[in-house]
């Protein structure tokens, strides 16, 4: 099997305002590739517009999320040769207390993944809190994908629910 490549692309929801988040004009993947059409490339959060202390978890990543739920846009994908969980890709998801910091005390977020462009789903779970470096924490997350596809992750906590398209594709 080739490379694959993943897309990750997303929205968030919860009773509060969003900033707008423009298109992103990601080149991938490659415009030969129509398998994409049904999933619709959306920005992560402006980066102005994340909070800091998941910003200061990490930098360079791009982030989707809302109030005390956060998930860093998804960039690495890992070929298994599972035959029932075929692709498998690990991000990280923050949950924040009211005063902005990172908090194991609400609980690990919930992760739903549907297919958008077929009939499935795919297993998503969080690990155990995690820490490292002293001050960085977070919920380690992992979604096993059956097969290439366009699939929807759905992460909630609480009432907050945070949204973003998964392009997996075989290349």
């Amino acid at each position: 099997m080739g490379p694959l490549v993943l897309l990750a692309v997303g929205c968030s929801t919860s009773t509060s305002p969003q900033p707008d988040s423009p298109s992103s004009s990601a080149s991938w993947p490659d415009a030969s590739d129509t398998t994409n059409a049904a999933c619709p490339d959306t920005a992560p959060v402006p980066s102005d517009s994340v909070p800091v202390a998941v910003h200061d978890f990490d930098k360079k990543s791009e982030w989707y999320g809302t109030d005390d739920l956060w998930v860093a846009k998804p960039r690495l994908l890992d070929h298994t040769d599972e035959r029932e969980e075929r692709y498998r890709t690990k991000y990280a998801s923050i949950t924040l207390d009211a005063q902005g910091r990172a908090t194991d005390q609400k609980g690990a977020p919930h992760v739903d993944v549907e297919r958008l462009n077929g009939s499935g789903s795919a297993r998503g779970s969080t690990g155990g809190f995690a820490t490292a470096d002293g001050d960085r924490q977070w919920w380690p997350t992992v979604i096993n994908f059956p097969e290439p596809g366009c699939w929807q992750v759905t992460e909630t906590l609480g009432s907050t629910e945070v949204r973003f398209t998964v392009h997996v594709a075989a290349r």
